[in-house]
């Protein structure tokens, strides 16, 4: 059965915060988390931003980013004004205790199967679906491209993930290639339901330097605490 567990990763994969080759494209996607894990209703819409050089993800609370071969993800409060940098392999745990959702290990059990994939667009752009089937009638089907190069550095921070909150779907969901550019859940209470969609994709970096960085008069945060009160 699907649960928060499996739809976190999920998630993350299609949205959230990560080396890929340095062509030059601006993959943009977008996601409402909340509407399926309510414990996320703090993050809003999450716009996910994919360059070669990078990852970055903005929401109405929380900004984040990550380059590509770091092994951190720097966290932004704009409101605030105030940043400060997580380890990738912490910051499963961190986002767990933000949401107040529990790490369950139990999940490890749930055993996705990944049926062949199916090729076709997803707006325009060329793509292939790949389906993770928990029974007959819940799934997730997760829909990729190699159009532009597959970021690791996204890949890192989705594996880190799926092995904390849905390690049974760890290997299934690596023998998945490409960039996320639609992912759709299939169960009893979200039925064909969009956790990621894509906004557009163009082939070129405009915006990409500031965007993997930390804005002007942004100072570091005394203690992690402060970047979400």
């Amino acid at each position: 059965m699907l649960r928060a567990a499996h739809l976190l990763p999920a998630i993350f994969f299609a949205t959230n915060l990560f080396a890929a080759s340095p062509a030059s494209y601006h993959l943009e996607l977008q996601s409402s988390p909340a509407s399926v894990v309510p414990l996320l209703a703090k993050f809003g819409t999450i716009e996910l931003h994919i360059y070669g050089g990078g990852v970055r993800a903005e929401s109405m609370w929380l900004d984040g980013f990550s380059r590509n071969g770091s092994r951190s993800i720097t966290l932004v409060n704009p409101l605030a004004r105030m940043y400060t940098d997580v380890p990738v392999t912490g910051f499963p745990a961190l986002v767990a205790r933000m949401t107040g959702m529990s790490i369950d290990r139990s999940a490890s059990a749930d055993v996705p199967k990944l049926a062949a994939p199916t090729t076709g667009k997803v707006n325009g752009v060329d793509a292939r679906r790949y389906r993770l089937a928990y029974s007959p009638t819940e799934w997730i089907d997760v829909w990729t491209t190699s159009v532009v190069p597959e970021n690791k550095q996204l890949r890192r921070i989705v594996d880190e993930f799926i092995v904390n909150f849905a390690p049974g779907t760890v290997a299934p969901m690596r023998r998945i290639p490409g960039n996320p550019v639609y992912v759709e859940l299939n169960s009893e209470d979200h039925p064909r339901f969009p956790l990621l969609q894509l906004k557009s994709l163009r082939f070129e970096s405009d915006g990409e330097a500031e965007a993997l960085r930390v804005g002007s008069f942004f100072f570091k945060a005394p203690l992690l605490d402060a970047i979400w009160k």
